[in-house]
């Protein structure tokens, strides 16, 4: 058997040979003794899992290698897998059997591991201030700084690319955030809804369910304003309860940007001179709808106060003469008990869901009618909003009445 001589100049010629080549890359076989006497901040350990070892042993075995090899890397898996963990050198380990060396190689996990330690320590700084990293262990307490340079000796092994690509994914999804939350005028997305619902409700947003398109019906919904001049409208395929909602994405996605500030100014201004009291229907001057003739209620009437009672008792509906849905039959009436008036009558609306959708909105407004004690409570301390006459007849019997109706007949009895 024939030996060769070894090189006296080795391993001085094999660190000369790895820093002349001209490459991104290079594969160095891993004799940890002699990694050290290289730039640590150009190394990187790729190493897989002691978990994978009959991957690894398969993977031999198909590439040709010899069972005398095979058994050697049997016996010394583990503990070559250990020295690696164990080395002060930068690491990242493959947990996956279907990922090769050349699969991060082609994909740029490799090269987006390399970075330098400033770079790092700034990277995991943004990491943490955003929650994309969690300190654990080893790394509970410690600054940025301080796990740069953990990953630089080896006491620390992280992916820096999922790392990187987590942190821009978690970086567009605030500056998403941002522009959204300036198109919403500064609030939440349940906070703007909210505010567009109160907007229908109180006038300063009018609505009416009708032909939307060609063939389909849905809520057309609008805002105008006087000064400075300025009008919205958007269209709703949904329930009533819905509106909102879908109101308020189609801000968040409108071009050009709606002027947010302007359409919550003139829902704040229709609030502050809502109505607080509505003319009955024997009062109104309004003929009931009959077949073809009377009048046919809507949205504008409710916000007016006129004939609020009838109303809700469906004495105002149109029909396909006054080209009118069933829907805005059912959404005028529903406006009528979103005011908080004639709730003595919320349960004659016509479908379960809305009047759900009612008691909720009114309980979120500080109106609580959601059992039958609540509703009677309601009825009693406000008889004048009340739409059945004997709910309203008991305004004449609170005490001011009585007194009233008293020195009336003393007066007459003089």
């Amino acid at each position: 058997m024939a030996y060769t001589q070894r090189d006296p100049s080795y391993p001085n010629n094999y660190f000369d040979y790895i820093r002349s080549v001209d490459a991104d890359i290079v594969l160095l076989n891993c004799h940890i003794s002699l990694l050290e006497h290289l730039d640590g901040e150009d190394l990187l350990l790729v190493y897989p899992s002691a978990a994978l070892k009959q991957e690894y042993l398969e993977r031999y075995a198909l590439r040709g290698d010899n069972q005398t090899y095979i058994h050697c890397m049997e016996t010394a898996f583990d503990e070559m897998v250990a020295a690696v963990q164990n080395s002060p050198h930068r690491k990242y380990q493959i947990n996956s059997p279907c990922v090769y060396l050349q699969n991060l190689i082609e994909g740029g996990v490799i090269m987006e591991q390399f970075t330098t330690k400033k770079e790092l320590a700034d990277l995991l700084g943004d990491c943490i201030r955003l929650g994309v990293y969690t300190q654990e262990g080893p790394a509970v307490g410690k600054t940025p700084d301080e796990l740069a340079q953990m990953l630089f000796d080896g006491g620390l092994s992280l992916d820096i690319a999922a790392l990187k690509h987590e942190l821009a994914g978690k970086k567009a999804e605030l500056e998403r955030e941002s522009l959204l939350n300036e198109r919403r005028g500064g609030l939440s997305h349940e906070e703007l809804s909210g505010r567009i619902m109160e907007g229908i409700v109180n006038g300063a947003l009018n609505i009416r369910h009708d032909e939307a398109a060609p063939y389909s019906f849905g809520y057309e919904v609008s805002f105008r304003s006087a000064d400075p001049k300025a009008a919205y409208r958007w269209t709703c395929f949904c329930s009533l309860p819905n509106v909102a909602e879908q109101i308020t994405q189609q801000i968040e996605k409108a071009t050009p940007q709606v002027d947010i500030d302007l359409l919550l100014a003139g829902i704040a201004q229709a609030e502050r001179h809502k109505i607080r009291s509505f003319v009955p229907e024997k009062d109104s001057g309004l003929e009931r709808r009959g077949q073809y003739t009377g009048h046919v209620a809507n949205v504008r009437d409710v916000h007016r106060g006129i004939a609020l009672d009838g109303i809700i008792l469906g004495h105002f509906q149109g029909d396909y003469s006054s080209i009118t849905t069933g829907t805005e039959n059912d959404t005028v009436r529903a406006m009528v008990a979103l005011k908080g008036f004639c709730l003595d009558c919320v349960h004659k609306l016509p479908s379960r869901p809305l009047i759900e959708f009612v008691i909720g909105y009114l309980k979120d407004h500080d109106t609580d009618i959601s059992t039958p004690e609540k509703l009677n409570a309601w009825i009693r301390a406000n008889p004048d909003k009340c739409a059945l006459p004997e709910n309203r007849e008991r305004m004449a019997s609170r005490p001011e009445a009585r007194r009233n109706r008293k020195k009336q007949h003393e007066r007459g009895g003089r």
